[in-house]
Order: C-alpha cells, then structure tokens, then sequence
C-alpha cells in the first residue's frame, strides 16, 4: 500500500500523541495546567498564533501599568507639594504618553516574548534609565507649555514615584499574569544527556514560563532523556502542529549551519521562537559582551577583579542590612531560640567551622537543627572520602529534631549567620560556606568559589537549593564571580523570599 502525505502525516501525528500520552502517564503534566491549557486553546491563546496574542495583551497591560504609575505619582505630587497644582496635572497628563514611548524605546514592553528567561527584577536597570530619561522629557515638554517645568523637588519626587509604582505594578501584573495563563509549551533539540540539562535548568528557573513537551533528536539512541522523544529533526513541522509549541530550544552541538539555517527558516514559517544553545556553552558567563565587526559577531571576554569600589559599597551594604535584619527580626530569633531550647535543650546555636574567603576557616553559627551529637554520628550516614563529588546533602536526615525540621524548611537556622556578615567573615550574597572537610576534597578549579566571602543567600539559594548537583552549584557560583555587582546582589536578595515559601530543596 502506498503512503500518502496524508497518510505519512496521520501515523507522525499518532507517533507523537502516543509519546505525548506516555508523558502524561509518568506525571509530566499536572491537571491545574492541563485545565488551563485547553481554556488558552479555547480562547484562542495557545500556540504560534496565540503566543502572539498573549504577547501583544501582556505589553499593553504593562503600558497601562506604566501610565497608570506616573498619574498616580503626578496625583501624589499635585497634592503633596505646593508648587504643583491642578493646571500642572493637566499638562502633564497631556504630555504623559512621550513616557510610555521612552518606556518602549528602552525594549521594556518587548522581552517578555523574545527571551526565554525574563523577570521583572532584570529589567530594573533599564526601568531605572527610562524613568530618569522620562522624567526629563516630560519635564522638558512641560517647560515649553503655559504652565513651565516642575520645581525640582515635584520632579524628584516624581521621578522616584513612578519608579517605585511601575516596579510594583510591573511585577503585580506578570504575577496575576503567569497564573492566568498557561505556561508556554517547548521542544528541544538534541541528545538526550543535554536535552536533559536543559531540562534541569528550565524548572530550577520558573520564570522561563515553558512546559518542554518532548525533544526531537537526529539519531534513535539509548531513550535516557527524562523527556519523551517525539521524533527527529525532520518530523518538526508535525511536532509543532499536533502539540502546539511556541519554542524551541537547540541544543544541538555538532549541527552544520546549513542545518541551522534551515531550521531558522522553518521556525520563522512556523511562527516559533527559537533559543540556541551555543557551543562550548560551559565557557559563556554573563562577563562577556557580543559585539560585531562588521557582520561578523565576536564574544569579548573580561577577566578582572571587581573593583575596589564595589568591595567597598558591598562591604557597607552587608554591614548596614544585617544590622537593621538583627534589629528587626531580634522577635524571630528569640522565638527561634525558644522553641530549640523546648524541643531539644541545649545548646541552642551551631557552631562550626566553615571554609571562608580564600580557604581561611571561620566559626559559623546556626540554631542548632540536630541532635547534639549529629557530627558524630555522620559517618553512619554517608562516607566523606567515597563521595562522587565534593559536596552532599541527605534528604529526611533522621539526625534532624522537629523544630528543626520547620527552621530548615523556613531558613530561620540562619539567620544567626547575619552576626558572622556583621563580623565581616561572610557577606549577605554569595557562595554557601562549606565544611572543611569538604573543601579538602576540591580540585584547584572547584576551589575558585572560595574567591569571595561566602554569601548568607545566594545563587544556589535561588535556584535549586539542595536538588542542585555539586557542578550545577559551581557553574551558578562562576556566573556570580564573573558578573560579581551590587545590582546582582540586589535581585539575589529579593529572588530569596520566594526561593524559601517554595521550599524546593530544603533539606
């Protein structure tokens, strides 16, 4: 019997239904996300096509969440200070749209569709830059107006107004936002150990707001991806039509670019978004900037030291929050410290000593979670010099009390680590603190995290916690030292809260 187009299509898209049944079957799909996935498809919203729609609703609803925070600031001002009055409300309403275009000058209104990994706090730099610029545009406008410029504590204010509610009202909207709709379906491309990985790395950062449905890759191997294989390169267009992906990710190394620019032209047919997963990838940090010579695209590597200026605005930074966190939370504490005492007697505090800057140990403390005598009985547990890699964690740890098991869950146990940042032996953000023991166990490239001061929070704490491997861990920790800033301790800190109500991890 001959097969047909129609035919060949019949038995690809029956394939790839019974790989996407398969999934299902193995938990990969939960029903609140299956539920809101068919009202997306009902309401249009789902797919290529509804990917768009959604895109194009989002940046409207934050253009109105931007202009929205600059009346409600002009209110403020308006009211608060007498050097603004009513006519001046009105000019500047008038003029409030040259805002919203530097806004969109800035691409703020654009990154949420384009890349695949986007938040609210990684625009903040650029959301910073068009309020200062909109503030003088609008200042500008309204001093060729009947009404004159504003005083320069109404344009300060303002300014600052604005900032703070577009910040508020841009992170409230995406949050109402990613619980309205469905999470956007993926593909990957590749072989199945890096399909993986990609994998592990799209739910250790929620944000990127993409269910992988499956991966296709060139050659039937051994089926050890986590994810269901839908198929090869050249089923893609049955792929994309049967389970509806708006992305693909590549992560295909060895593809010639012939093969990459025919892809490129069948995702753009499609109306796909599409993520390369460049070579050598484990090289590429955030210290590196894509400039061109001509059309040709080079990577420029920055290899330095951070500057002594933002040791030093680190340093004051550290000092002056764990101080006000030491005042504020002195109730926690105290209640932390009791309920210890109750549970399990004394002592209350941890004290042990971890690898700090440069190796150098330092006494850590924590509320102590344990039994008194855990370090003894560690060896009945795990064997430190049999470990596959220098780090570990032991789920329902049996050594663990039962308040100790809520101040884990909570990471209330360390708090008292704000008294060693106060000290200076650690800072607010980076590196967890290892035991020595541990640390003993580190090659000279694993041993690069103990270039800083090891952080309270960081980037382990953020994404992933104790479910990272020891190399996962490491390549997070090597993107904070190459990219080591204020504004990266900044969203650290702030991404921290939620990391601890989600719990993930948390042993």
């Amino acid at each position: 019997m001959t097969r047909t187009p129609d035919t060949e299509k019949i038995a690809a898209e029956r394939k790839v239904a019974a790989a996407l049944r398969a999934a299902e079957a193995n938990g990969d799909d939960v029903p609140d996300r299956r539920a809101r996935a068919v009202a997306a498809d009902r309401l249009g919203l789902s797919g290529p096509e509804g990917s768009r729609r959604r895109g194009a609703l989002l940046r409207r609803l934050l253009a109105l969440g931007d202009w929205t925070a600059l009346i409600a600031a002009l209110l403020v001002v308006t009211a608060a200070t007498s050097s603004t009055d009513v006519a001046d409300l009105f000019w500047a309403v008038l003029f409030s749209p040259s805002w919203i275009l530097v806004v969109k000058l800035h691409g703020l209104y654009d990154h949420d569709h384009r890349r695949i990994r986007h938040s609210t706090l990684d625009e903040l730099p650029s959301l910073v830059s068009a309020t200062v610029l909109g503030t003088l545009v609008l200042d500008g406008l309204l001093a060729i107006s009947p009404v004159g410029p504003l005083s320069p504590k109404s344009a300060i204010a303002l300014g600052v107004g604005t900032l703070i509610g577009s910040f508020v009202l841009r992170g409230l909207l995406r949050w109402v936002w990613h619980r309205a709709t469905p999470l956007a379906r993926g593909l990957v491309i590749g072989p199945p150990a890096t399909v993986d990985t990609v994998a592990r790395r799209v739910v250790t950062h929620p944000e990127t707001r993409l269910h992988l449905v499956g991966y296709l890759s060139a050659t039937r191997e051994e089926d050890s991806a986590e994810l269901p294989r839908l198929g090869s390169l050249a089923d893609i267009s049955e792929v994309a039509e049967v389970t509806g992906i708006e992305r693909v990710v590549v992560t295909e190394q060895q593809m010639s670019e012939v093969a990459a620019e025919r892809l490129i032209e069948e995702c753009k047919k499609l109306g796909l978004a599409l993520t390369f997963l460049p070579q050598h990838y484990g090289l590429l940090g955030p210290g590196i900037e894509l400039n061109r010579l001509a059309e040709l695209p080079v990577l420029d590597f920055r290899f330095s030291d951070p500057p002594r200026s933002t040791q030093a605005m680190k340093r004051a930074m550290d000092v002056f929050v764990s101080g006000f966190l030491l005042i504020a939370l002195s109730p926690l504490l105290a209640c932390a410290a009791l309920a210890t005492l109750i549970d399990s007697g004394r002592p209350i505090f941890f004290r042990q000593k971890r690898a700090g800057k440069d190796g150098v140990p330092f006494t850590m403390m924590k509320f102590r979670t344990m039994v008194a005598d855990a370090e003894d009985r560690l060896g009945e547990l795990i064997d430190l010099s049999k470990l596959s890699e220098p780090a570990f964690k032991i789920p329902d740890d049996p050594r663990v009390t039962r308040v100790g098991k809520l101040l884990r869950r909570t990471s209330i146990d360390e708090l008292p680590q704000l008294f060693n940042v106060l000290r200076g032996e650690m800072s607010l953000v980076g590196p967890r603190p290892e035991e020595e023991a541990v640390v003993a166990l580190y090659d000279e490239r694993q041993r690069g995290r103990l270039a800083i001061k090891p952080g309270l929070t960081g980037p382990m704490q953020v994404y992933g916690r104790g479910d990272l491997t020891f190399e996962e861990r490491l390549a997070m920790e090597r993107d904070y030292l190459d990219n080591l800033s204020l504004l990266t301790d900044v969203q650290i800190l702030m991404r921290t809260p939620r990391a601890i109500m989600r719990g993930e991890g948390a042993y």
